[in-house]
């Protein structure tokens, strides 16, 4: 059986992570609430305040928006790490169709979890054949096409700009060869790539995480009824 490569960058990804997490829980168990915060504590306040305001404006129930907000500050870090990795000459997680599916399965049975916790059992089960018993397939389906509509966009968006960036150095590789003196130094890329880096890895890969983690957070508010 062989192994796929993103396994790897996978595995680099989560213990990076993991260590920048102990580094930081280190930080703030020091930190005295009274003074002014700064460096990686304001950071982290900063982090967590942004997303607070993605969960909250999406989803108006505030004791399930509370609850969330760790899980999704979890997805976009990790998200941005795995779409950011090939900055750093590894394959990046996210394009891997797995990854990019389990993160959409994890969200899509958060949404069925708050709903019936909100709602309970009776109004959970009845939604399932709402308007009536016979749209149940079609209220299946749509469900189904909530999982594939977030995995299959983040996916899609890591993969092609990956595949682009090869086509890219393929061809600067070539037009360096026909430059005299230069032979196999690929010289073109060096000048130009890294600006297309900058938007197909850093700045996409930024718009990707937040994305995936707004539509989540989205998708999970729409399932709950409004409060008064």
């Amino acid at each position: 059986m062989e192994i796929q490569k993103t396994l790897f960058s996978i595995l680099i990804v989560t213990v990076f992570i993991a260590v920048l997490l102990l580094v930081v829980n280190r930080v703030l168990v020091k930190v005295d609430p009274l003074d002014k915060p700064k460096g990686l504590v304001l950071l982290m306040m900063m982090a967590v305040d942004f997303i607070s305001g993605i969960v909250n404006g999406a989803i108006k129930d505030k004791n399930v928006a509370d609850k969330l907000i760790p899980y999704f500050l979890t997805v976009i870090v990790y998200v941005f790490f795995s779409n950011i990795a090939g900055l750093f000459s590894i394959e990046c997680p996210t394009s891997n169709y797995s990854v990019t599916l389990t993160l959409a399965a994890l969200t899509c049975i958060l949404i069925e979890v708050c709903s019936f916790k909100v709602k309970g059992a009776k109004k959970y089960f009845h939604g399932w054949v709402e308007p009536m018993a016979p749209f149940l397939v079609m209220n299946i389906v749509s469900k189904l096409a909530t999982l594939l509509s977030l995995s299959l966009r983040l996916f899609g968006n890591i993969l092609a700009g990956g595949i682009l960036m090869s086509v890219v150095y393929q061809l600067f590789a070539n037009i360096s060869a026909m430059i005299p003196l230069v032979g196999n130094f690929n010289i073109v890329a060096v000048i130009i790539a890294p600006a297309l880096h900058f938007y197909f890895d850093l700045f996409s890969g930024v718009m990707q995480a937040f994305l995936f983690t707004t539509l989540s957070a989205n998708f999970i508010g729409n399932e709950l009824p409004s409060e008064e």
